[in-house]
């Protein structure tokens, strides 16, 4: 049985409207962390979906780590960002392709002396790279960001262990309960045909 607190979102249910990411944004600049999203909404031709850091039970990406930087905490694996190196092993690792690198400007360096490139921040001269993964929104009162603002409460965290579930305001509970039940005993995400229907 799975041990560790995730977010998993109900494809039938996603619009793609991105208010997920723009409140991870938000939750990261608050709580001091580098302020990018830590999931993305991915388009295919099937639908959306936003697409996040499963928390696994084993952590490649922290069993590579070769700082500590990734570490089981909490219920959930946490990204310490002070002293991730950014070497992206961890990118490689990840079996959802959940966590990605990007860079912030360094306080050390004097940009406006500093020669201009045509480049993106990740490879810009001076900026530090880090790791990018959803650490479930630590520190943060009420748990997930991206699960409160989900205007059709695609997304939900599950807690395996205390069978203790973060559910939108909006949300049908019988079907946020079978999509839940079904997750935790593995049944494939494609079967959930009947669990939302008329939603």
């Amino acid at each position: 049985m799975k041990q560790h607190k995730f977010v998993i979102a109900d494809y039938k249910r996603c619009i793609g409207c991105a208010t997920c990411m723009a409140a991870c944004f938000k939750s990261a600049y608050e709580r001091g962390k580098l302020s990018k999203a830590r999931l993305s909404v991915l388009r295919e031709a099937k639908g959306v979906m936003p697409a996040q850091c499963r928390q696994c039970d084993d952590g490649p990406c922290a069993n590579v780590c070769p700082t500590g930087a990734l570490r089981f905490d909490d219920s959930c694996i946490e990204l310490h960002e002070e002293i991730c190196i950014g070497c992206k092993m961890c990118t490689i690792a990840c079996p959802y392709g959940a966590i990605n690198s990007s860079a912030e400007l360094m306080p050390s360096v004097n940009y406006s002396v500093e020669p201009k490139q045509y480049l993106e921040i990740e490879s810009q001269a001076g900026a530090k790279n880090i790791a990018i993964k959803c650490d479930m929104c630590y520190g943060k009162d009420g748990g997930p960001a991206c699960v409160d603002v989900c205007p059709t409460s695609a997304l939900i965290m599950i807690d395996p262990l205390t069978n203790h579930h973060k559910l939108g305001k909006k949300i049908d509970v019988e079907s946020a309960s079978s999509l839940v039940k079904r997750v935790l005993t593995g049944a494939k995400i494609s079967s959930l045909d009947s669990h939302n229907k008329g939603a």
